[in-house]
């Protein structure tokens, strides 16, 4: 496997060793679990020093793309680590702040969210029937006169079963930091409610699930986002 790596252009040592490795990933030619040669023939496939090619592997450990296994050697990661795609999330939440530019946001996403979920109906009849608990689970603590923090909660597991039952990982973990990301605005939201209106938008959002009905799906995420925007506003 040694021949595979090649320099082929001028970058720095460190930057050779983990283009090369990224351009590998990306064509295929390394996957998940596959062992990498080891430093001596990296270096000399690359020509460049053992210390470069050991400074490249700690980097794209810190990515999450390999995984250093003392004693073992270094693999090809088999589940890609959050961090990095964390890390992005956060710095756009932290320099966007803005509430409109998260309105539409959040918006375009949910109506794919809900979307995917249909398409994977046949594949998620666990997560459907936990968000037919879930709004039980709400309905009760509404007819309780529960506190606002468990009403609240009970919107943060709502929104995660849909994550769930979209069956993308990928688009499931954006879902997750964006909605924990809004965690305090949504926690606003209930300090002007008792739970009726998040009842009433995941029913919603359910009941179009369950119906395949994806010409609703628009209005209804339109209608959902609108409640959580405009009690934002009080």
């Amino acid at each position: 496997m040694s021949n595979l790596f090649q320099a082929s252009k001028r970058e720095s040592a460190v930057d050779i060793v983990v283009n090369s490795i990224k351009q590998l990933l990306m064509d295929k030619k390394l996957l998940p679990g596959d062992k990498l040669p080891n430093e001596l023939e990296i270096s000399e496939g690359l020509n460049v020093s053992r210390g470069s090619v050991r400074e490249a592997m700690k980097i794209l450990s810190a990515f999450g793309l390999v995984d250093i296994r003392v004693g073992n050697g270094t693999y090809v990661s088999e589940s890609p680590d959050s961090n990095l795609l964390d890390s992005l999330l956060f710095t756009y939440f932290v320099t966007n702040p803005d509430v409109e530019n998260l309105y539409e946001f959040r918006q375009i996403f949910e109506k794919d969210i809900i979307e995917l979920v249909i398409d994977h109906y046949d594949e998620n009849e666990e997560y459907r029937k936990a968000m037919k608990d879930n709004l039980s689970e709400l309905e009760a603590l509404i007819g309780s006169n529960a506190d606002t923090e468990k009403i609240f909660q009970n919107d943060i597991d709502f929104h995660h079963l849909l994550g769930e039952a979209c069956c993308n990982p990928l688009a499931a973990r954006i879902y997750y930091f964006v909605i924990h990301s809004l965690r305090a605005s949504i926690s606003h939201t209930h300090s002007h409610q008792r739970g009726e209106y998040a009842y009433e938008a995941h029913t919603k959002i359910y009941n179009i699930i369950q119906k395949k009905a994806y010409s609703e799906i628009d209005n209804c995420v339109k209608n959902s986002v609108d409640i959580w925007y405009n009690l934002l506003q009080d």
